[in-house]
């Protein structure tokens, strides 16, 4: 079965290198990934403080288990919001990112907060999916 997700990029809107402009899905199950922030897996509190970079890390790490428990792999991802306490360094540290979203980028929102549920996270990313109906659990 064709994957139900197409990329779709408008001639007259411009190119982007973090996230897809337009995303298309005909058929299949779609999955809603709450805001993952940089808690482990283990443990409420948020790890890496003061750390962007390592906390991105930890967000993409955790949105990975929500997708791996459904099925699913980042390839699947067709749009994200992302919330930050400092944009400008969520920017410098956006190539960690790319590591797991490698290609067939979502469509992504990216804001700017005061703050997020505790005050040590920087960054918190919610996703949504789109799987073939045949792959979901």
């Amino acid at each position: 079965m064709a994957h139900p997700k197409k990329i779709v990029q408008p001639p007259d809107l411009p190119v982007r290198t973090s996230h897809s402009q337009v995303v298309t899905v005909t058929g299949g199950t779609l999955v809603f990934i709450a805001g993952m922030t940089s808690r482990s897996e283990k443990d409420a509190i948020p790890v890496h403080p003061g750390d962007m970079r390592a906390q991105l890390r930890q967000v993409c790490e955790n949105i990975g288990r929500a997708l791996r428990a459904v099925a699913a792999d980042f390839s699947d991802v067709v749009k994200t919001t992302t919330f930050t306490t400092d944009v400008d360094e969520f920017r410098r540290v956006i190539d960690e990112r790319f590591k797991y979203f490698k290609r067939d980028l979502p469509t992504g929102a990216l804001i700017g907060v005061k703050r997020l549920a505790h005050p040590d996270l920087m960054v918190e990313i919610e996703a949504m999916a789109v799987i073939p109906t045949d792959h979901a659990k």
